[in-house]
């Protein structure tokens, strides 16, 4: 039977969570699926293991030299054959009916991206730290001031819009290809029900968040090709979009 979605999965030093992370994705009621795993530069044994898993002929194992998990993504979507392309990183997980609710919502409203609500726990304890709710609809301009789609619940139609792939930054290139899904395809609509899981590390302001808002900036003028003032006037709104939703 033909594949129907196309699960990608960039890996870096993930040797404790990648056999979880493959789990939650055999175990989907929805069967008709490859799980495509991109190791990216891993040095704790995550490629050895990769390589083991893809004795499941539902997987296949890529590699690249560490260009970061934008470019890990790219290539999955390159190697895609599924009509569908979805996303799930390599500390997060999928619920039994993510795929089966998510895919069957977007052949019953003939869409081409959708995205969902998802849990989030914290990554050390595994404890609970909240639901996060989704608006029912983003579209390009809602985009342009902040990102709400986890990147763990979407998927688009390649067949409808053909492979989009993320910008070539370190940081903030998921929210870089909703942007260009919006602008092709119009909006993005969310299926019902709470079907991810979500680990982060906690809200602390970090070298990493500045650098992320540099690369978020980058995208407003070089993808966008937005003027310097406008993209500053964006980028203002979306740091301050991405504090309210850390709370």
């Amino acid at each position: 039977m033909a594949v129907l979605v196309s699960v990608v999965t960039p890996v870096y030093n993930s040797a404790d969570s990648i056999a979880q992370v493959v789990s939650s994705v055999k175990n989907q009621c929805f069967k008709h699926y490859e799980h495509i795993l991109v190791d990216n530069g891993s040095t704790d044994g995550s490629l050895e293991l990769l390589q083991e898993l893809s004795r499941d002929f539902t997987i296949q194992c890529l590699q690249q030299r560490q260009r970061g998990a934008g470019a890990a993504r790219n290539l999955g979507i390159e190697a895609a054959s599924g009509r569908y392309i979805a996303f799930l990183d390599s500390d997060d997980l999928w619920l039994p009916g993510k795929l089966e609710s998510q895919i069957s919502f977007m052949r019953q409203h003939d869409l081409a991206f959708s995205y969902g609500d998802y849990e989030r726990r914290d990554r050390q304890s595994g404890g609970p730290i909240g639901t996060f709710i989704a608006p029912e609809l983003v579209s390009y301009h809602d985009l342009l001031h902040g990102c709400p789609i986890g990147c763990l619940t979407a998927a688009y139609d390649q067949e409808a819009l053909g492979k989009v792939y993320m910008p070539d930054v370190w940081r903030g290139q998921d929210w870089g290809l909703w942007l260009a899904l919006t602008r092709l395809g119009g909006p993005a609509r969310k299926y019902a029900g709470v079907h991810a899981v979500y680990h982060t590390g906690g809200n602390s302001l970090s070298a990493n968040k500045l650098r992320k808002l540099r690369d978020i900036y980058a995208i407003y003028r070089e993808q966008e090709h937005y003027g310097a003032l406008r993209s500053g006037w964006y980028l203002a709104h979306h740091a301050m979009n991405a504090v309210l939703k850390a709370r």
